[in-house]
């Protein structure tokens, strides 16, 4: 008799955790939003952080690329996928004269961008389809990298940081 109650208590119990499961699905179906995108239509903002492509940042009013052929972002490449080559211009300044990297090898480490003191290359998060049909395609060189960067993301005169810090200071004490 004991066993035969037991049998329809765990039957019972069952059932009850089938209606709490139900509930709960049910809750999330009426009540969310839905958060499914159409891809190709519509493409969400990638974060700023992201590493999508690497660029090699140009600068408009001087005309030139900010790298200077120092050969860090090359020396600290892992797997030894940037060549770059430069020559020292008349005003004995050291410009930039091919840059090239293999996409094909790349890990997207980010140790080039943070080797390179000269604020010359960077992550572009503009990026969201980096597959490509030929191989070949993946080796860009300077001019495929180029990448003027906007007003709005322009590094700050260390006056103004100075200032900012200041003010920050003063409103949290």
């Amino acid at each position: 008799m004991g066993s035969l109650l037991s049998y329809f208590k765990n039957i019972i119990f069952g059932f009850w955790n089938l209606l709490v499961g139900l509930s709960v699905t049910t809750k999330y179906f009426l009540s969310m939003k839905t958060n499914t995108q159409q891809y190709p239509e519509e493409k969400l903002p990638l974060p700023v952080r992201s590493r999508s492509m690497i660029k090699l940042i140009y600068d408009g009013e001087k005309d030139q690329f900010n790298c200077v052929a120092c050969m860090m972002c090359a020396k600290a490449c892992p797997n030894s996928c940037i060549k770059l080559e430069g020559v020292r211009g008349a005003d004995g300044k050291r410009r930039v004269t091919t840059f090239k990297l293999d996409f094909s090898t790349c890990i997207f480490c980010g140790y080039c961008v943070e080797a390179c003191g000269f604020d010359a290359l960077t992550f572009v998060a503009e990026e969201y389809e980096n597959s490509v049909y030929k191989r070949g395609s993946l080796l860009q060189d300077e001019q495929a990298m180029k990448w003027v960067r906007p007003a709005h993301l322009a590094p700050k005169p260390e006056e103004e940081v100075k200032a900012e810090a200041a003010s920050t200071a003063k409103a949290g004490v």
